[in-house]
């Protein structure tokens, strides 16, 4: 027995070294290599998807908001502003009476097209001066119309007496005062109403005697006559009561008439052509 278990022991001593040799020690990391070894980079992540664009505020269909209206009531219409008073339409009236002029009062003017034409106290005028007619019986304001007076009865009376035969001025071929229109040769894009649309103005085409041709407005340069004369005397005394004189020279609209107006400007400034 004894024998048996020294077997079995020398077997055990034999069987351990072996064991000990086929294990292989497990290798150590090489510190070295793997300090020089540059660290891996790292896997690039995919971009991630752009975001989608934001709609341009300035490009996106934003429908047109209607203008503003002005607060408050609108502006009186032009021909309201030029409105006399009381008084200064009863001394009108007395003036033109006591220098012999005939007129008729009439009802307030206006036109439904254009809010700003009209005369609020307008005047037919038949006659104005009591020897003098105006042909076409013009509506005009009262200011205008005693205007016309005083150009007929203190430059065109003493100047057709000058005339050859010294005639009688004896009528004035008048055409429309109170007309709602445009002022000629302002454009067609915003052209400036005329002074005819309140009653401010007249035109005047030629002048009629007692004796003697009527002496019509046209171009007259360099005829030397009389009539050129005249003519030339009437458009240029005209402005002395009247801010607007338009004749033959001015333009072609009015190379057959004289335009007399009453347009007021700044510091008084009139325009005679």
């Amino acid at each position: 027995m004894i024998r048996a278990a020294g077997t079995i022991i020398a077997l055990t001593l034999a069987v351990v070294p072996a064991l000990a040799q086929e294990r292989t020690p497990e290798a150590e990391p090489d510190t070295a290599q793997t300090a020089d070894r540059p660290p891996e980079k790292p896997e690039a992540a995919e971009p991630a998807p752009a975001p989608d664009p934001v709609p341009d505020a300035i490009s996106e269909s934003v429908p047109d908001e209607p203008a503003a209206q002005p607060f408050g009531p609108p502006p009186p219409p032009v021909w309201f502003t030029l409105a006399e008073t009381d008084a200064e339409y009863d001394a009108c009236r007395l003036a033109l009476s006591v220098m012999g002029a005939q007129f008729r009062p009439q009802p307030p003017v206006t036109d439904p097209d254009n809010r700003d034409c009209g005369i609020a106290r307008p005047l037919q005028v038949s006659r104005i001066l009591p020897d003098v007619a105006l042909s076409g019986e013009p509506v005009m304001r009262c200011a205008a119309a005693l205007s016309l007076a005083l150009w007929t009865r203190d430059f065109l009376q003493p100047a057709a007496g000058l005339l050859p035969e010294t005639p009688r001025l004896t009528a004035l071929e008048t055409g429309p005062a109170y007309s709602c229109r445009d002022r000629v040769g302002t454009g067609e894009a915003d052209p400036k109403p005329s002074e005819h649309g309140y009653g401010n103005a007249i035109d005047v085409m030629g002048f009629r005697f007692d004796d003697g041709d009527p002496v019509l407005v046209q171009p007259r340069q360099g005829d030397g006559d009389a009539a050129e004369s005249f003519q030339k005397a009437a458009q240029g005394t005209g402005c002395l009561l009247f801010t607007t004189v338009l004749g033959p020279g001015s333009n072609a609209a009015h190379d057959d008439h004289l335009h007399l107006d009453m347009a007021a400007r700044n510091g008084g400034w009139r325009l005679c052509e």
